[in-house]
């Protein structure tokens, strides 16, 4: 089933790239020179709502150097004739995106010209679609808009599925890390939807427990690969094995560890699979060694991967609220002290184990993550909402809803 998923899935993903092909260029152009007039992505990092550190990249920064980049491998989709969904060019005149765009709007011939084969760009697909609609306000107010209803959603339909507990929690977790600031960016956005998707998916009546949650996640692995530029993929996984795990309560210890190891390891295969086929279909098809050009790039983010463990580790951990953190776990405690559910240890061990997966992309992505500590650091946010999970599923609720109803009539 997974492979007969899998070749779907590329399907889908080659074709998305032929229709944004055939999107005629003059409306994107003249939507991307709207843009362009109206300043949108003349500052590469603004802030977004709080500015804490104004000379520095700080929790509410917004990526409008990449949304940049994007816009520029939009404008050049069809340069290449259909070689360009493979090769994603774009114009080059130096680091500065934002001067790239402007130049390619005019049509220079100066600089050169740079291939990205090794990534799907999903986001490139989608976007140049969009704005054959719209200007790029206009798809950042859409993605703004979408996300939020489809957080919204999410938090209401954990609210019905597995307890008011369980969605106050996994809010107060995604706030912990200000993943809201990601509604803002190209670049961000994908990564939320697709979790916030799978977690939805989850929340249907009896899908958790039912059939197939390996098939679901392998999907949205592979969905990560196609979307993302390596911003924070891990949420795609870990959100919703949080919600899997409070929904199915799953209370043999065994069964549990298999099923958080199985689940993860489908969401690997399905992620690792998505990168490989593109390296293959791009080696086949153009005359760019992908594979060479990927495995040169490992090598460079690797290499001394070591020394940038220690930063990788603090530098993400420094920018996300432990404070608050701390006091929602202190009164998780305090009730589990004074009304302890009884046996609801191996629940404990689960989310534990959700836990550890950013810790565990960190170790592998040291160098990159201490790069780019200021978005890859949102990754905890699977750390932060699993670790109030395990603490809220050791909570006899029902017997603290009972001990205040009948406080309550008392004082009536």
């Amino acid at each position: 089933m997974a492979t007969k998923a899998f070749l779907i899935l590329v399907a889908i993903y080659l074709s998305l790239g032929l229709v944004a092909y055939l999107v005629p260029d003059a409306p994107v152009v003249r939507h991307i020179k709207q843009t362009v007039d109206n300043g949108d992505l003349c500052e590469d990092y603004p802030k977004a709502i709080i500015v804490n550190r104004p000379d520095t990249q700080d929790p509410y920064t917004l990526d409008n150097f990449t949304d940049a980049l994007i816009l520029n491998q939009v404008l050049h989709l069809r340069s290449e004739g259909l070689r360009g969904i493979l090769l994603m060019a774009r114009h080059d005149e130096g680091i500065h995106q934002y001067n790239n765009l402007i130049q390619s709007l005019r049509g220079s011939t100066e600089g050169r010209t740079i291939y990205y084969p090794r990534y799907w760009h999903g986001s490139t697909f989608l976007a140049r679609i969009m704005l054959a609609l719209t200007s790029y306000a206009g798809v950042r107010y859409f993605l703004y808009l979408l996300s939020s209803l489809l957080l919204l959603w999410c938090l209401m339909r954990l609210w019905q599925a597995a307890g008011k507990a369980v969605a106050l929690v996994f809010a107060f977790g995604l706030l912990a890390v200000d993943l809201f600031v990601m509604q803002f960016s190209l670049q961000f956005v994908q990564v939320l939807l697709i979790a916030c998707g799978a977690a939805c998916w989850l929340t249907r009546p009896r899908a958790a427990e039912g059939h197939r949650p390996s098939l679901l996640f392998f999907i949205v692995g592979s969905l990560t690969a196609f979307l993302d530029l390596l911003t924070v993929p891990t949420i795609t996984l870990g959100l919703p094995l949080v919600v899997l795990v409070a929904l199915r309560r799953e209370g043999d210890l065994r069964r549990g560890i298999t099923l958080v190891v199985a689940t993860a390891l489908w969401w690997a295969a399905g992620y690792a699979l998505t990168w490989v086929a593109k390296w293959g279909l791009a080696t086949l098809l153009t005359d760019i060694n992908t594979f060479s050009d990927a495995f040169d790039q490992g090598s460079r983010w690797s290499e001394g991967s070591g020394s940038y463990l220690a930063d990788a580790f603090s530098t993400t951990a420094s920018y996300t609220h432990w404070k608050y953190l701390f006091l929602a776990l202190v009164a998780l405690v305090a009730a589990a002290l004074f009304r302890r559910r009884r046996k609801a240890w191996p629940l404990a061990v689960q989310y534990a184990l959700v836990a550890l997966i950013p810790l565990a992309y960190y170790l592998l992505m040291a160098r990159p993550t201490a790069h780019h500590a200021w978005f890859a650091y949102r990754a905890l946010a699977t750390s932060a909402i699993a670790l109030l999970m395990l603490v809220a599923s050791q909570v006899d609720w029902q017997a603290c809803r009972a001990w205040f109803t009948a406080k309550v009539r008392k004082q009536q």
